[in-house]
């Protein structure tokens, strides 16, 4: 037996963990295939202190990660054999917790906090009133139908589009799953206490590890590999996948599936079409539809394989992208000012945001180092812009059209750090990136749009990624990527435990009265 694992992001790497650990399957029997020359998906880390750093992606953990961590406690941590991913990522945040003392700013650097999270008693109401709604019932429709249109502007949702990522015209459905699954984070947003982050940046503190376990057991990495198309063998009522097709190196090849194979496609990605630019280039729109391809040929004709149009196509963006941008100091005065502004030591107040800015930035000063090998006297610092197709304040062109150093002006601007603003450009690198689709999965969709893991009659073939339905489960989270491989591969295989629960909150007594307390 065999298997084919196409895409080589965190979802992949855990479905070839999973395999070896639950199921039992020799390394030297699993081969990824991964189209770009790097493996991570997401999680990528590129440039260098000199040129500046590029984290194009963030993620933010709980600790009810339930799939995740299971899995991380079997992976060695590179810093200390001795000890797991796990043990080293709980240790982090138990000593380097989060204490956002300021996260909302105004245009005048007051701060705003307010009781109830300046939720009035109708929304209040309202957001019960979503937690209760079926599912059945949310399929389709916005969050904007659910609240009147000065909650958008409320301490609470600025909170939650800030750190979760949803904005007014994104899905009740995920809204609802949301507001369910990260009920005990709710009476401490404002200062993210609960909140978890990883120790270095995300590529080297999960990525590196991983591949540093299933390196040596043999499992095949054929990066460059892009996959065309997965074939089916003519069965009625069954799916079984049976030729893999993939080009690398200008080369095609096609890879005879037999039956006692499994496949595991992800499908879709975040940061497909994602660009970089530079201090002095924005980045340039990419228009690939690389990563949902394979998705799309699956799905032609079908309606049990999800459908690849409801979250990508240039239609989408508006709704959709986001602008990060990783900057690079080897000055202190930007680091000097924001302790000041926000009370908070470097690295310990989460995020910052600027609620009147236009692209609605938000900030966060990473617990240095950020990247294991950063030279002393270099500091990370990472932002995004929720809105980029808006006009700038102070820099009167979209946020996704700017170059690193007019974004970098913008935020200076936008701080009043006007008297340091000269000494703090000289001293950085700002590189941006462009994410078209990084907020893809908060669209509202159909049932239909996503498959199951493993859909119904399927044999050999299951699905993994943000893509995939699983009840209850977050699109918009790593976890959702080791649920989906895990979930997939027991269902194929029969073998090993089933995946844990996911959590929810809504039945958790002491998490249920801590928020509505909170609220109500």
């Amino acid at each position: 037996m065999k298997a084919h694992i196409v895409g080589g992001g965190f979802g992949g790497l855990a479905a070839a963990a999973c395999l070896i650990r639950n199921a039992g399957m020799p390394g030297q029997d699993i081969t990824i295939y991964e189209a770009d020359e790097r493996l991570g998906g997401a999680f990528s880390l590129a440039g260098s202190a000199a040129s500046g750093y590029i984290l194009p992606t963030g993620s933010v953990f709980d600790a009810k990660f339930r799939c995740t961590f299971d899995l991380l406690a079997t992976i060695p941590s590179t810093g200390d054999p001795a000890r797991s991913v796990k043990d080293d990522f709980f240790a982090f945040n138990e000593r380097y917790p989060f204490h956002d003392r300021a996260h909302l700013f105004d245009r005048n650097g007051r701060i705003l906090h307010r009781p109830h999270f300046g939720l009035s008693v109708r929304d209040r109401l309202d957001l019960v009133r979503l937690a209760l709604t079926p599912e059945t019932m949310l399929y389709g429709r916005r969050i904007d139908e659910f609240f009147r249109p000065g909650f958008f502007a409320t301490e609470f949702w600025l909170l939650w589009t800030t750190i979760m990522g949803p904005l007014p015209q994104h899905s009740a459905l995920e809204m609802r799953r949301y507001m369910n699954r990260f009920l005990p984070l709710l009476p401490d947003l404002s200062d993210m206490s609960h909140v978890l982050r990883t120790r270095f940046d995300q590529y080297e503190a999960i990525i590196e590890p991983m591949l540093a376990w299933l390196r040596p057991r043999g499992v095949v990495f054929l990066t460059g590999a892009f996959v065309r198309d997965i074939r089916l063998a003519p069965s009625p009522g069954r799916i079984t996948a049976s030729r893999l097709d993939y080009e690398r190196n200008g080369a095609a090849t096609s890879v005879a599936i037999a039956p006692e194979d499994i496949v595991l496609v992800t499908l879709g990605s975040q940061v497909a079409d994602l660009s970089v630019g530079s201090m002095t280039e924005a980045p340039r729109p990419q228009e690939s539809g690389r990563l949902w391809a394979l998705w799309q040929r699956l799905a032609a004709g079908r309606t049990d394989f999800g459908n690849p149009d409801a979250f990508f196509g240039t239609a989408h963006v508006p709704d959709t992208q986001w602008v990060t941008f990783t900057v690079t100091t080897t000055g202190t005065e930007f680091f000097d000012r924001m302790t000041v502004l926000t009370g908070s030591e470097p690295g310990s107040g989460g995020l910052v945001t600027l609620k009147d800015s236009s692209w609605l930035l938000t900030l966060t000063i990473f617990h240095q180092p950020e990247v294991v090998a950063q030279p002393r006297g270099t500091k990370l610092w990472w932002g995004f812009l929720l809105y980029p197709d808006r006009t700038g304040d102070f820099i009167k062109k979209p946020g996704h059209a700017c170059t690193g150093a007019e974004i970098l002006e913008e935020v200076l601007r936008q701080l009043r750090f006007e008297q340091q603003l000269d000494a703090i450009m000289a001293s950085s690198v700002c590189i941006p990136a462009s994410l078209p689709y990084v907020n893809s999965v908060w669209l509202p969709h159909k049932q239909s749009d996503q498959p199951r893991p493993v859909p119904e009659g399927a044999t050999n073939l299951g699905f993994l990624g943000q893509f995939v339905e699983v009840p209850k489960e977050l699109a918009f989270t790593i976890e959702c990527s080791a649920r989906t491989a895990w979930e997939a591969i027991h269902r194929l295989l029969r073998r090993g435990p089933a995946p844990p629960p996911v959590y929810q909150g809504q039945y958790d007594p002491a998490a249920l009265f801590a928020a509505l307390k909170v609220l109500l």
